[in-house]
């Protein structure tokens, strides 16, 4: 289980009183209630995208801290969320979430410049952790 007390102190000392802006790009209603419940948990401010087309415009009109964006299918739909988001401001973190692992999506997120490529499956803490890890690094660059 996630520990939301840690969580937060850190977000209160790398941010200082402002809310983390994550915008939640997903095509599957269950990822998003999966992701968001944990994100909501530990105090980020999250909007949501119910498809790709969606999630670019909201990029377009809003400013966020972290993005996550799921795969989609192995055809990865979920790229030209992660492109936009990169083109529009390179220092946002986006880390792409998956139902399972494919290794040709993941070579190519990484290769894009995702931050991170994590299976659905993983415990609710090692998302967390990694949301935490390049939040961290987005402070410190």
């Amino acid at each position: 289980m996630v520990n939301p007390i840690r969580t937060v102190e850190w977000k209160s000392k790398c941010h200082g009183s402002s809310v983390i802006r994550t915008l939640l790009v997903d095509e599957d209603p269950s990822d998003i209630r999966y992701y968001y419940g944990m994100l909501r948990a530990v105090g980020h401010k999250v909007a949501i995208a119910g498809s790709y087309s969606e999630g670019m415009s909201r990029l377009e009109k809003e400013g966020f801290d972290l993005v996550i964006v799921g795969q989609g299918s192995p055809a990865f739909e979920g790229r030209q969320v992660l492109a936009h988001a990169l083109e529009i401001n390179p220092d946002t973190p986006v880390l792409v979430v998956a139902r399972t692992l494919d290794i040709d999506c993941y070579l190519e997120a990484l290769e894009m410049g995702a931050v991170d490529y994590l299976e659905r499956c993983a415990a609710p803490r090692d998302f967390m952790r990694a949301v935490d890890a390049h939040l961290q690094m987005k402070t410190v660059a």
